[in-house]
Formats: structure tokens, C-alpha cells, sequence
């Protein structure tokens, strides 16, 4: 069984993937590919404690870990202290 999500909407809500789908589905960021949301998703559970006790909400840092996985920042060197690094500049300059 399906449920309409917009860009998730083929995928079934039982499936980890939908959860990502439905969060990253917003045209005003990068999105990952099928073959990268395993590593946005991976990224958010390493992550997920330390950024939402600085106040970035679950489903924040789901969609930075998929916009980061998504613009290719994770690379070679993409561990998880480089996504908080770049979490916390992109926060630093929107307060700015």
C-alpha cells in the first residue's frame, strides 16, 4: 500500500526510504540519488544526537544529511564531524 507524499509517493511508508523521501522532498535542495539516501541515512544516525541537542529538529538533520550526501560534500573525507562542521557553518551564516 502506497500512500501520496509527493516525490514519495511510490514509495511504501513501511520502507526506511519514505521517511527520507518525504523529508528531502523540498525543490530548494539537493536531493540524493536512489544509491545515496543509505548514506544520508547512515550520516543522520551518527549524527542525530548531537545535532538535535543544539535545537535542529529530526527531520533538520535528515534533510542536511541528504542535501550534503547530495552535493557530493561527503566525498573521501565525509565523516560525520565534517557534516556537523558544515551543519554548524551554514547555521553560523544564516544567523549572520
Amino acid at each position: 500500500m502506497t500512500h501520496e507524499r509527493g516525490a514519495g509517493a511510490d514509495v511504501d511508508p513501511g520502507d526506511p526510504r519514505s521517511k527520507m523521501a518525504s523529508t528531502t522532498s523540498d525543490p530548494g535542495h539537493p536531493q540524493p540519488e536512489a544509491a545515496e539516501v543509505e548514506s544520508a541515512r547512515l550520516l543522520f544516525n551518527e549524527t542525530r544526537d548531537r545535532l538535535t541537542g543544539e535545537g535542529l529538529s529530526d527531520d533538520d538533520v535528515r534533510r542536511l544529511a541528504g542535501e550534503y550526501v547530495a552535493l557530493d560534500l561527503a566525498g573521501d573525507a565525509g565523516t560525520a564531524d565534517s557534516f556537523v562542521a558544515w551543519v554548524r557553518q551554514r547555521r553560523g551564516s544564516r544567523s549572520s
